[in-house]
């Protein structure tokens, strides 16, 4: 039996990824789960799965306790690094947004303990410090895209690939007048046309600095020179990444739009088990196109890359002044385009500094946050 342990179950990623389990069914064992404050999500799936281990905010534990209490339950913001130890999963899914997990997923890396990671915020703020040729063999990529590059690769040679393609649906905008784009509003930009996500990815995705991240993703997690990762829009949503090979040939993921597919595979990795999933029909494709992206047209994607590859302490930065942006336009304080705008300036504001350790980057990832914050204060 495999043992589980859910970081975020209660976000939408980590509700597919409790379906998933549900579907493969007895050999797969969830013993820990965490949220944040959704008590009502959080104790129905207790309830469901009656796993050894949770952990939530503290504002909830006493509600937890009082429901659960033959259940460890725990402060996941305190003591999740002790409990992962003295839980040993055999995997461990980080499905949460920002950064708060980064130093259990150094842990366990560094210990030979398999991660799943849909957290990109972790893989792009520590990238630098957490991947080694070593600890690379114990992350397996659950976003869609580096999990099609993931499984494009195996058998392969690093030395025999040429690119690594990421592919695109071009969000809500693609085919939208750039003239018109100060206007759109927070329901517009939550309304992506092939993808059920969380709020922050949502947004992340229309302005295509999403894309951007996992450009960066791609660089950490597959040890690939930034020049030789690509983007092409596939409004399909089909295809979700091709591999390029030296010798002309191409490797390409199939399969439909839904996060259930990577979860998959990275739950049951290395092997492959059927859960009744609907796969897709080929017959019934119709034409699949690829294009450039208009990067002319989504500037923060040029934008986060530009300071991406400058590294050390810019990659925690982006991510923070990115989430709290985000955040800012969500709650209708700033305008869709100044999204990409703001985030520029803030970056504009640091120089390069070399990140060491994970505490390191936190103290970036913080220091992003408020900077941001203290930007829009005297900006608004």
């Amino acid at each position: 039996m495999k043992k589980i342990f859910i970081i975020g179950s209660t976000g939408s990623l980590g509700r597919e990824a409790v379906e998933v389990i549900k579907l493969l069914g007895n050999d797969y064992k969830i013993i820990g789960l965490t949220g944040f404050k959704n008590l009502e999500t959080l104790s129905k799936q207790v309830y469901n799965f009656s796993p050894l281990y949770v952990g939530a905010s503290y504002e909830i534990l006493g509600p937890l306790r009082e429901k659960f209490g033959n259940t460890c339950i725990f402060d996941v913001e305190r003591e999740l690094e002790k409990v992962l130890e003295d839980a040993s999963p055999d995997l461990t899914l980080f499905l949460s947004s920002k950064v708060t997990s980064l130093k259990s997923i150094y842990k366990l890396i560094s210990n030979s303990y398999f991660v799943g990671i849909g957290n990109k915020e972790s893989i792009i703020a520590g990238g630098e410090v957490l991947f080694t040729d070593q600890t690379r063999k114990f992350v397996i990529p659950v976003d869609s895209e580096p999990s099609a590059i993931f499984q494009c690769l195996r058998g392969e040679q690093k030395k025999e690939i040429k690119n690594l393609i990421l592919t695109a649906s071009g969000g809500p905008f693609l085919d939208r007048n750039k003239s018109t784009f100060e206007s759109i509003g927070k329901e517009e930009a939550l309304k992506h046309p092939k993808w059920k996500m969380g709020s922050k990815i949502t947004i992340d995705s229309s302005t295509l600095i999403n894309k951007a991240f996992e450009v960066i993703e791609a660089h950490f997690l597959f040890d690939m020179p930034y020049d030789k990762i690509k983007v092409l829009v596939h409004r399909e949503s089909l295809v979700h990444s091709i591999v390029e090979f030296e010798d002309g040939n191409m490797k390409a993921l199939f399969s439909l739009p839904t996060m259930y597919f990577p979860l998959q595979f990275a739950i049951t990795y290395p092997h492959r088990v059927g859960t009744g999933l609907s796969s897709l029909s080929l017959d019934s494709l119709g034409n699949l196109t690829f294009k450039r992206l208009d990067t002319d047209k989504f500037p923060g994607f040029d934008i986060v890359l530009e300071y991406a590859k400058k590294g050390g302490n810019f990659l925690p930065i982006i991510v923070a002044a990115d989430e709290v942006l985000v955040e800012n336009f969500l709650n209708k304080h700033i305008k869709y385009t100044e999204i990409h705008a703001y985030l520029k300036k803030v970056l504009e504001k640091f120089t390069f500094k070399e990140t060491a350790s994970i505490d390191e980057v936190c103290e970036f990832y913080n220091l992003g946050i408020i900077t941001t914050n203290e930007f829009l204060r005297r900006s608004l």
